[in-house]
């Protein structure tokens, strides 16, 4: 008999789930809309772009900082001449600089990725399309939270 159950629970689960998120997420992007006017919406806007932007400047300069250091760090591994005397140690610093240009890379990477998405230029673009009565961009709705419209950023 519980055998029996399980699927039909599983089923209504799913299915209020699945309502719930949906409501979730109209709620989210009707934030905008809903109970702010357009001078809150570009306020939480601004407030967003300036949160997220900082964050980006974080993964930027931790990126390159690392990848710029295993650089360094190369270049006088190449110039020394501990490559004769120590083998496998050199072999070792070698590897771990490596590593460390792929991992600069990649956050830097997600940092170029971030940049894009809420970088200055964009900013621009979402504020005059936003101001000609244009939407916002759906990925910038979601991310909108009613405390982001009370907040006032500091100028």
């Amino acid at each position: 008999m519980i055998r029996q159950l399980l699927p039909l629970t599983a089923g209504l689960w799913l299915a209020a789930n699945s309502s719930l998120r949906a409501q979730t997420a109209q709620s989210h992007s009707d934030l905008s809309t809903a109970r702010y006017d357009r001078s809150d919406t570009l306020r939480a806007v601004r407030y967003l772009f300036m949160r997220r932007s900082q964050a980006t400047r974080g993964w930027l300069q931790a990126g390159t900082g690392l990848a710029a250091t295993a650089v360094v760090e190369k270049g006088m591994l190449a110039t020394t001449g501990l490559k004769k005397q120590d083998k496998q140690y050199y072999q070792t610093r070698q590897q771990e600089a490596n590593g460390d240009i792929l991992l600069g890379s990649l956050i830097t990477g997600y940092g170029l990725l971030r940049l894009s998405r809420f970088g200055p230029q964009q900013y621009q673009r979402v504020l005059n399309a936003y101001l000609q009565g244009g939407p916002l961009p759906q990925y910038l709705a979601r991310r909108l939270r009613p405390r982001y419209f009370r907040m006032m950023p500091p100028v």
